[in-house]
């Protein structure tokens, strides 16, 4: 990396990014996977249940029906289905109540209070990460734009 832009600027303008979400954000329960190696494993065979989760709770930033302007913005293209975007604050706050750095991944999902979701997703209050989308600037990481789609657990 050539560090053109110094990493001092880049945590403000991560800042910049927590005010919106603060400002706008809705509160939600956010699970990440904490043994993802271990039901890598099982491959095919593996399933939502040998999953365990840490617990959070967070603000996230969410578009539930983004237009293709926005998306093609964000690097994504789609043709019919319009997905459900999201930006998570970069702090969460843990089961102990302390604010802590959160490495949202893959199959990490957060559970939205039915208040807070639109009449076509209302059979659902759980969103999993399906996609994460990068936004840099120059060659260092601002903020991360995930994409999220409704959980289908077996019940």
């Amino acid at each position: 990396m050539s560090k053109m832009i110094p990493q001092e600027t880049i945590d403000v303008l991560r800042g910049f990014s927590d005010v919106s979400i603060n400002n706008f954000g809705i509160d939600v329960n956010l699970y990440i996977p904490n043994n993802l190696n271990t039901v890598e494993e099982s491959d095919i065979y593996g399933d939502h249940s040998q999953y365990t989760y840490d617990h959070y709770t967070t603000l996230v930033w969410v578009v539930w029906s983004p237009d293709v302007r926005t998306l093609r913005k964000f690097g994504f293209f789609s043709e019919e289905n319009l997905p459900i975007i999201a930006r998570f604050r970069n702090l969460a706050t843990n089961e102990d109540g302390e604010e802590v750095e959160v490495d949202v991944t893959l199959g990490s999902y957060v559970k939205v209070n039915i208040q807070n979701i639109p009449n076509k997703y209302q059979d659902n209050d759980e969103f999993e990460v399906v996609d994460v989308l990068v936004g840099n600037v120059h060659d260092a990481l601002l903020a991360r734009i995930y994409q999220l789609a409704p959980r289908r657990v077996k019940g």
